[in-house]
């Protein structure tokens, strides 16, 4: 979500079948609101009063930085992806076959 978002494809997340029956505006808006809700340092995070308020209005919401997540995973051969960060945290995800 985080790379579309930059690259203005916010629109990529929604899932095709819902086709052409959503709020654009809506949409852009629940997109920029989670990634302020997954930001790094706890208090670049909105708290849920303010998530409500995002939520309900138009208010002017500020610009996420990058979460800490973002870097492309990579499979080992045990059908498991790891998404490694530059914060010594290691996410490992098994799959099955």
């Amino acid at each position: 979500a985080w790379k579309l978002w930059n690259e203005g494809k916010w629109s990529e997340v929604v899932d095709e079948a819902l086709g052409d029956l959503y709020s654009q505006s809506e949409v852009m808006k629940c997109v920029h609101i989670g990634l302020l809700c997954v930001q790094n340092r706890a208090i670049d995070r909105p708290t849920m009063g303010e998530v409500d308020t995002m939520l309900g209005s138009e208010t002017d919401r500020p610009a996420p930085k990058e979460p800490p997540f973002t870097s492309p995973g990579s499979s080992d051969k045990s059908g498991s992806q790891s998404i490694h960060s530059n914060n010594n945290f290691t996410i490992t995800t098994i799959e099955g076959r």
